[in-house]
């Protein structure tokens, strides 16, 4: 089920920042990250969430609301810094 309604429909995938849980500004060209929320540039990691929760996000933060996303990095066997799940 989670295939079907995650992988298939709308998967989405964000920056956050590993220090504050805010989703990061990402220049994928360029390879820059920062987190203007805490001036991070280093410790980012790119997770993936369903786009309806994106968006959900985002009008929390409109409404000055901070929903924050804490990346466990031992989690489905990713090791590396970078990338994890939230």
């Amino acid at each position: 089920m989670r295939e079907r309604m995650f992988f298939h429909s709308d998967k989405y995938s964000v920056h956050v920042c590993d220090h504050c849980g805010m989703i990061a500004k990402a220049d994928m060209e360029q390879k820059d990250y920062n987190c203007k929320a805490c001036n991070n540039s280093t410790d980012i990691s790119r997770v993936y969430i369903p786009y309806a929760c994106k968006l959900l996000f985002q009008e929390l933060m409109s409404m000055a609301i901070t929903p924050r996303l804490v990346v466990d990095h031992s989690a489905d066997g990713v090791d590396e810094p970078g990338e994890g799940t939230y």
